[in-house]
């Protein structure tokens, strides 16, 4: 195994309701949704075009190494998706989930199966994540699973926090809760 991946590729990770795999052909309409849906996009640099769609619907899938869809174990439908990469020239996580699916624990169950696959996997010894600072939802969880912040910057006209934490550290159990009703609220349709 390699810093830059696994002599395996594509790699199929399960959890306790999830598979992290490979999107299919199958998958089309859910990542197209995920790309393009304006609540998930809330935090991640706004809305698309209609261009921009238009050019997604007709592009392959990105079967690309670190790229995952989260689909549920019982009748695979996806969910989200979840990335491992170096674009930054560190190991880097982010993650999404279609507004359908917020809330219910879905992000860190997957997050934790992730992380706890790349501690094994992987020669890394960290991993960052990028967050808006006004996606209080998401910089919660990074901070429950173990995640501090390294400094704050802004990108894509918004303040965000790259956080950290080493692979090293013992990850939380699948059991915990770590979505609660204390938490902020998921974004909603407008």
């Amino acid at each position: 195994m390699t810093k830059e991946g696994t002599s395996e590729w594509p790699v199929r990770i399960p959890s306790p309701r999830l598979m992290i795999r490979p999107p299919g052909d199958g998958d089309r309409e859910a990542v197209i949704r995920l790309l393009t849906d304006p609540v998930t996009r809330e935090y991640l640099g706004g809305a698309v075009d209609y261009a921009s769609r238009q050019a997604l619907e007709l592009s392959p899938l990105d079967l690309t190494w670190g790229r995952w869809a989260l689909v549920r174990h019982e009748d695979d439908t996806m969910i989200g998706s979840i990335t491992l990469d170096y674009d930054r020239g560190e190991l880097e996580l982010s993650y999404a989930l279609l507004p359908d699916w917020t809330g219910q624990g879905y992000a860190a169950e997957s997050c934790i199966a992730l992380l706890s696959w790349a501690r094994h996997a992987l020669e890394d010894d960290h991993v960052i994540a990028i967050s808006q600072t006004r996606n209080k939802r998401s910089v919660a969880l990074l901070r429950k699973l173990g995640f501090t912040v390294r400094k704050g910057l802004e990108e894509f006209g918004s303040q965000q926090l790259l956080l950290e934490r080493s692979l090293r550290d013992p990850l939380p159990e699948q059991a915990l809760e770590l979505q609660t009703e204390a938490d902020p609220p998921p974004p909603t349709r407008r």
